[in-house]
């Protein structure tokens, strides 16, 4: 295979950069527009991958000005882009809480897939962390019946089996005093509700899985449920915890209209984890944390972690957290 001379490669770049340029200026445009529709609302998620997306081209078109001086607009262009997207990250540049806890419990995250079979992987990633808690996602009745080895190790449980992708369950090890499924917007999706104590401290435990905007209406639905996590944390004085598959990253503008502006942490961003948990199947750099474990401000999170491949769309995540009432 022939290899590319300089002077071919730079017409090359010269073709391409403006209209690639032109294209991802194009998409940031429509990411920044806060309106909720499809559109806006996918493309606002990858702010991150623009980051580097940016980056890239900053260095291309400083390059390409030792080649043609036109480029010096270009350059402009991209580094106005880069700095755009830098304040998005300001939230990770927080100091991490140094407080020592009395006591800590772990939770997990699991959204397991219905339809995927790898159960070993699963109940090994379970062992291998020994959460307190687990919450799983999209559970049907062969998950409920491979998941035995695991359920002996946690005597506590609230269960809601369905056949579609909306089956939700609670394992613990701690007691769980009180239980419920609640039943949001019309569509009736299921919702743990779980009560429990940290260090003598009553927490209340939210498992959610909010619908996926893969239509306007279905965008909709999905933030009437943001919209409500947002008027249960503004309305409580209780510590709450806010655990599940919320089909929306922290950079969407449902996720900003709604839990930015509610009083709840994120425990990823309090332990400046950018890593992303879905598509699984994606390489590291193109994925989107579409999974959050979110506590009240009287909660601190003191450790993160992204687990392995469970053979799902989605990574499972760990969350140690301790009341922060001192």
């Amino acid at each position: 295979m022939k290899s590319l001379s300089v002077e071919q490669l730079n017409k090359y770049l010269k073709k391409r950069i403006p209209v690639l340029l032109g294209i991802f200026i194009i998409v940031n445009i429509i990411s920044e527009i806060h309106h909720f529709n499809l559109l806006t609302d996918i493309l606002s998620h990858f702010q991150l991958q623009y980051l580097f997306i940016s980056l890239i081209f900053v260095i291309l078109t400083i390059y390409m000005i030792f080649y043609e001086k036109v480029f010096f607009i270009y350059a402009a262009i991209s580094i106005m882009i880069l700095f755009i997207k830098i304040p998005y990250f300001s939230a990770f540049y927080k100091p991490i809480s140094q407080i020592t806890p009395d006591e800590k419990i772990k939770i997990g995250l699991f959204n397991v897939l219905t339809s995927n079979t790898d159960y070993t992987k699963v109940t090994q990633e379970i062992f291998n962390n020994s959460p307190d808690i687990i919450i799983l996602q999209e559970i049907d009745d062969f998950w409920v019946y491979n998941l035995a080895p695991v359920k002996k190790n946690y005597p506590y449980k609230v269960e809601h089996i369905r056949f579609d992708n909306f089956g939700i369950a609670i394992y613990s090890k701690i007691p769980i005093e009180n239980s419920q499924i609640e039943k949001w917007t019309e569509l009736e999706i299921p919702v743990i509700k779980a009560e429990f104590k940290i260090d003598k401290s009553e927490v209340i435990l939210y498992g959610i899985h909010t619908l996926p905007p893969i239509n306007n209406e279905y965008l909709k639905i999905r933030n009437l449920m943001l919209q409500k996590i947002n008027k249960i944390s503004n309305s409580t004085k209780q510590k709450i915890i806010i655990a599940g598959d919320l089909n929306t990253t922290r950079f969407s503008h449902a996720y900003q209209e709604y839990l930015q502006k509610s009083n709840l942490i994120d425990t990823q961003v309090q332990n400046k984890n950018i890593s992303g948990t879905w598509n699984a199947k994606h390489p590291g750099f193109m994925r989107i944390s579409l999974d959050h474990i979110l506590i009240s401000p009287t909660l601190v999170s003191s450790d993160f972690k992204i687990g392995k491949d469970i053979g799902s769309d989605h990574l499972p995540i760990f969350a140690n957290i301790y009341s922060n009432d001192k």
